[in-house]
């Protein structure tokens, strides 16, 4: 196995920490001052780092996308349940082997689910299809949570981060350069927040 330095196994630590404990990914600057790195920069590099000895992986440019892939509490979890999937069509059961790695991230697997992006329909949220979304399955939420939304007009969920916003709520796509979006409450409908994504190419 890949000799972790300091920085790395305190990242990983408190990664899988902050995961159990809020059930989602920390930010970099949450990593930066559980572990005493002074800059996101620092953090990169580091996280760049465990990515190229297997430990995790994350999408550039995606908040709270970090997966973790080799820690001693999913190496202990030999029995992890599968987790519901989510959207028009099962996965392939070949692929169940998706859901154990997403439950031996995230315990609390009875209310998470996989979601995964069907043709161009996900790409106003920066997914290809074929890309999956593991989701905590709840209504509640932060401002500047990354949520799937199910947008009843025009019938399909997509990825957003959303904000109270005055009786409204205001929600911006993880595409940059895409303008807010303004929605009554009766016009969408919170599926959960996002935890993690896992491109194509890396399943």
């Amino acid at each position: 196995m890949t000799q972790l330095d300091e920085h790395g196994a305190r990242i990983l630590a408190f990664v899988e920490r902050y995961q159990h404990q809020h059930h989602r990914s920390p930010t970099y600057r949450e990593i930066g001052a559980a572990v005493g790195l002074v800059s996101n920069d620092h953090v990169a590099r580091d996280l760049n780092r465990l990515v190229q000895q297997g430990f995790l992986s994350f999408t550039p440019g995606v908040s709270r996308s970090i997966v973790l892939l080799k820690t001693p509490r999913a190496r202990t979890r030999a029995n992890a349940l599968p987790l519901p999937y989510f959207g028009s069509a099962a996965l392939n059961p070949a692929r169940d082997e998706l859901g154990q790695l997403a439950a031996d991230l995230f315990e609390d697997e009875k209310d998470t689910f996989l979601l995964r992006a069907r043709g161009a329909a996900m790409q106003d949220a920066l997914l290809n299809d074929g890309d999956l979304v593991v989701v905590k399955r709840g209504a509640s939420f932060n401002d500047g949570d990354m949520l799937a939304v199910y947008l009843r007009q025009p019938k399909r969920t997509t990825l957003k981060y959303l904000y109270r916003d005055d009786g409204r709520v205001r929600a911006h796509s993880p595409r940059p350069d895409a303008p807010p979006e303004y929605f009554r409450s009766s016009e969408i409908e919170i599926r959960g927040s996002v935890l993690a994504i896992v491109r194509k190419h890396e399943v």
